[in-house]
């Protein structure tokens, strides 16, 4: 009895520890034949993407072109990570944010809302951007922007 008390207590907190919150999904592979990270079902990643292997895609989100997604780092709701971009360290981009052309999310740093982060911007640190902001052609690396 306590074995399946215990075990029914220990699963929410299991699918919480899981990639994309348990979500049903696979374990990417990149072009190079190597083993990436996770994706959901409902997720897309395409073209020349790279997902390492700690790195998740959620929900309906988009990573395609060139981008990189790496590290411990988060892609999720309907945001778009794509061109050239690159999101890594325990980086979030969610909500409908996008990171694109040659831009970079590292470090702490979040994107969500409706942002957009692009050109040569890089958000670093604990910098959070959201709202309607539009990030570009700078590096960011703290504060909050809406």
């Amino acid at each position: 009895m306590k074995a399946l008390l215990l075990s029914l207590i220990s699963l929410p907190i299991m699918a919480n520890n899981s990639p994309c919150q348990g979500a049903a999904g696979e374990y990417y592979t990149n072009l190079s034949g190597e083993k990436g990270g996770f994706v959901a079902h409902t997720a897309r990643v395409s073209g020349n993407a790279y997902i390492g292997k700690n790195a998740s895609v959620c929900e309906n989100a988009h990573v395609f072109g060139y981008a990189q997604v790496t590290g411990n780092a988060i892609i999720k709701g309907n945001a778009k990570v794509y061109d050239y971009a690159r999101v890594w360290g325990n980086a979030m981009v969610f909500d409908n944010a996008e990171v694109f052309e040659e831009a970079g999310v590292w470090e702490n740093a979040m994107a969500f809302g409706d942002s957009r982060i692009y050109g040569f911007a890089g958000l670093k640190g604990n910098v959070r951007v959201y709202g309607v902001a539009r990030m570009y052609d700078a590096t960011y690396s703290s504060g909050q922007y809406y």
